[in-house]
């Protein structure tokens, strides 16, 4: 379990990432003041050497599960911190208390009400796993956490890679084509709306839960060209 896991990308909020599991997906880290953070999209495998620099970040008081796949690490998180409030979007929590049995998990509006100014929920229209991003006010702007509606994957690995590629994946930004094809119910409402998101934000930093980051000012240029290519 490699330093190069975790990413420090707002030491102020603070933002980390920290990859993990055999895809390296990346899960969040977001200071929500007075120490207290929000973990988005937990992970699983920890070792305590993890667990302590969790803890130079802040106490987690909220894990947020983005869709109802990414449920990995939920249980962890929770027997870690059992005064950390669990929270989805109301259409993933039917698959997630099958999931993670013995969770209590709540509304994510639970958490909206709870966040400071600087982070914000974001919800896209019509998709089927109950998904759920970030958007963020950091030190050089706006930043975006995304968990499967877009993603950058710089190479695809493998028998694996060759699969998805058949799927339709390809190493580059672009709309993910399996939540495209079976987890999103009207495209163009979707585009319209990423689209709308990224004129109000104009984000410099965007950190998918797949894939490479990007940064700087050709961010939101980047994820426009993307979006609309469907």
């Amino acid at each position: 379990m490699g330093e190069d896991r975790w990413e420090v990308f707002d030491a102020e909020l603070p933002l980390v990432g920290l990859r993990y599991g055999p895809q390296r997906t990346r899960m969040a880290l977001v200071g929500l003041g007075r120490g207290d953070l929000l973990v988005m999209s937990p992970g699983g495998g920890l070792s305590e050497a993890d667990w302590a620099r969790v803890a130079e970040f802040g106490v987690p008081r909220w894990v947020l599960a983005p869709n109802h796949f990414h449920s990995a690490g939920i249980a962890a998180w929770k027997e870690r911190y059992p005064t950390a409030r669990v929270v989805a979007h109301p259409t993933a929590i039917p698959r997630l208390k099958t999931k993670v049995p013995g969770v209590e998990f709540e509304d994510v509006s639970l958490l909206a009400a709870a966040l400071p100014p600087s982070v914000r929920l974001m919800h896209p229209p019509t998709t089927k796993q109950g998904e759920t991003w970030l958007s963020m006010r950091v030190a050089d702007g706006c930043a975006w956490f995304v968990t499967d509606g877009i993603v950058n994957e710089t190479k695809l690995p493998g028998v694996v890679g060759g699969l998805m590629w058949l799927i339709g994946f390809r190493a580059r930004l672009m709309v993910n084509p399996l939540f495209k094809r079976l987890f999103l119910g009207d495209l163009h409402a979707y585009q319209s709306w990423v689209l709308a998101g990224l004129d109000r934000d104009a984000p410099r930093l965007f950190i998918p839960s797949h894939g490479a980051v990007i940064q700087g000012g050709e961010t939101t240029a980047r994820l426009r060209a993307a979006v609309e290519a469907g």
